[in-house]
């Protein structure tokens, strides 16, 4: 099965990296780090956007059989890196029907890192009906305390 990791952190060699690679159930998947990639926020004109690399990243999610989206949580939600990716999915229910389509039968997971003893509740709905509307089946969400 070929497993696709989206990493969405602020920084580098995150406690969400460390997260991902402790707490993912794919023994073998590769990761995409946000950072590396340009994703401009999500615009009504579809020509703003046709510069980044978003496109192409999705793509990439239709050539794997899993998903793993990993976040750390920053004030109670996603990053702001993973929010941007996902406000950009919106292209994918307008301009770029075929990729969007494509998606259905994924399976997907939530990887996230927090202080807190667990997940927020709440956290794991955008991710869940985020799947519902591509037709994936959210599988299984996994959290990691870290002590910073």
């Amino acid at each position: 099965m070929k497993t696709l990791a989206i990493l969405g952190s602020a920084r580098k060699e995150s406690n969400t990296l460390q997260a991902l690679k402790r707490l993912s159930p794919m023994m073998d998947y590769e990761i995409i780090d946000l950072l590396d990639y340009r994703i401009t926020p999500y615009c009504y004109d579809p020509t703003a956007t046709a510069e980044d690399d978003f496109l192409p990243l999705a793509r990439r999610m239709t050539e794997a059989d899993a998903l793993v989206f990993a976040t750390p949580v920053y004030w109670y939600a996603m990053s702001g890196v993973m929010k941007d990716f996902f406000d950009r999915l919106t292209d994918l229910i307008t301009a770029n029907k075929p990729i969007g389509r494509a998606l259905k039968g994924r399976k997907c997971y939530l990887t996230a890192c927090g202080t807190d003893p667990e997940l927020p509740e709440g956290f794991e709905v955008p991710f869940r009906r985020t799947c519902d509307y591509f037709d994936m089946e959210f599988v299984q969400s996994f959290y990691w305390k870290s002590q910073d």
